[in-house]
């Protein structure tokens, strides 16, 4: 408990109070990817024949239009990944893994801009936040790891999130892939053997071993993100 209340005393977040558009927007990125998709759904239920060929130009078609869907928090990545997986089987993987990383660039920008227009400067003047920050951005490869490895972080929260440290996008977009992969691969191979695709989108049922994966991956993830900040605050514990 004590390690807990003394990260909770070092967060950023405990320094947001001037800042709240700002956890505002985090929530609303978090539930507008739910609110969106099922709209999708609904559409798509309707208006099957619009994925019913499975040529190139369709496959390239859905997966460009995937890249700002997914950074602009208009669908979660697992729903583009069960979608993939089920119309275009195996073809479809490729252009799973290409749009992920370009919508995580193009969302890091776009988290960028709209972290401008509600954070003020005034969050970085503040030395505690300054130098959390400043540690905390000597493990953000592996921080980004741990954060995509979950499957409830949402995609665009995250990007919204981490745009606070200003991170390198190379670095970021590497990640993110990595981090990305055990539960994309998951749920796009979850696509390719459901029976139904939108009665499966909308309650997912993972039978046997497939149950626990998720499981362990957020209990990795969060491990491993309380791992980074415990690191960050023991550093600036030494420091001072």
């Amino acid at each position: 408990m004590k390690v807990l209340s003394k990260i909770i005393e070092h967060s950023f977040l405990v320094h947001l109070k001037d800042n709240r558009n700002f956890l505002f927007m985090l929530i609303f990125f978090a539930l507008l990817p739910l609110v969106v998709s099922s709209l999708i759904i609904y559409f798509f239920q309707a208006n099957q024949h619009l994925l019913t060929e499975r040529t190139l130009p369709v496959l390239i078609g859905f997966h460009l239009a995937a890249i700002p869907a997914m950074a602009f928090a208009l669908t979660p990545t697992t729903f583009i990944a069960v979608i993939s997986g089920y119309f275009f089987s195996w073809s479809g993987l490729a252009g799973v893994l290409l749009a992920y990383p370009l919508a995580a660039v193009l969302g890091l920008k776009f988290g960028g801009m709209a972290r401008d227009l509600v954070l003020s400067e005034h969050f970085y003047r503040n030395p505690r936040i300054s130098d959390f920050l400043e540690k905390v951005r000597q493990y953000e490869f592996i921080m980004i790891i741990f954060t995509r490895l979950s499957p409830v972080l949402p995609f665009a929260m995250t990007n919204m999130a981490v745009s606070v440290l200003k991170l390198s996008v190379l670095p970021f977009m590497f990640a993110t892939m990595i981090g990305m992969l055990p539960r994309t691969f998951i749920f796009f191979m979850l696509g390719m053997d459901a029976p139904e695709i939108w009665t499966f989108v909308q309650e997912p049922s993972l039978e046997g071993l497939h149950r626990l994966i998720p499981l362990v991956l957020i209990i990795i993830s969060a491990a491993g993100l309380l791992w980074v900040t415990r690191r960050t605050i023991v550093q600036m514990h030494a420091v001072s």
